[in-house]
């Protein structure tokens, strides 16, 4: 089994709760690869899903997305070749993929959001095992965003009163971790 987590916009695999994360996978022996992926202040989502097709997510590959790092591992699904499937994708605090609801209208889109958001059906084709996490007071990503991703995968919605847009070992590992089991 492979799991990668795709991190999220502004950040980098040494910081919020991704280091913790890794530990607490070796600890269970599993080995846990956090791509550094590139410009992460202006992600451009071209680039993010190189990274992510280089990777080489197959049937025995478990993906987890945070923030825009889920929307990411969603487009990238949406592009995946027919009859290709990962085995698990567990999304954490991710955006809606409609362009009306970017968190920041003012910020740069590069490809993460579009008119239509994302072709659910085509995303199901490519994986049947959805785990969404989100929690209600999330400054970034509102938690509609998350129902709405948890309702249109069929996912197991996993909720949260008061983790914010999960910082730093908030609670979220051992989470993470039963939905890997």
């Amino acid at each position: 089994m492979k799991v990668l987590l795709i991190h999220g916009k502004d950040t980098n695999p040494r910081d919020k709760w991704y280091p913790w994360f890794k530990e607490q996978m070796e600890l269970k022996n599993i080995k846990l690869h956090i791509p550094e992926l590139p410009n992460p202040e202006d992600p451009q989502l071209e680039e993010w899903l190189t990274v992510l097709e280089k990777l080489q997510p197959d049937e025995n590959t478990i993906l987890i997305g945070h923030s825009r790092g889920g929307v990411s591992v969603l487009r990238f699904l949406e592009k995946l070749p027919k009859n290709s499937k990962v085995k698990k994708v567990i999304l954490v605090a991710t955006n809606s993929g409609l362009l009306e609801d970017k968190a920041i209208p003012a910020e740069s889109n590069q490809g993460f959001y579009t008119e239509q958001g994302f072709d659910f059906a085509e995303i199901k084709s490519h994986c049947s095992d959805f785990a969404v996490f989100h929690s209600k007071d999330d400054q970034w990503v509102p938690f509609a965003h998350g129902e709405k991703n948890a309702k249109n995968l069929n996912a197991k919605f996993i909720t949260f009163e008061n983790k914010g847009h999960f910082g730093k070992n908030n609670g979220i590992v051992d989470g993470l971790i039963e939905e890997i089991k």
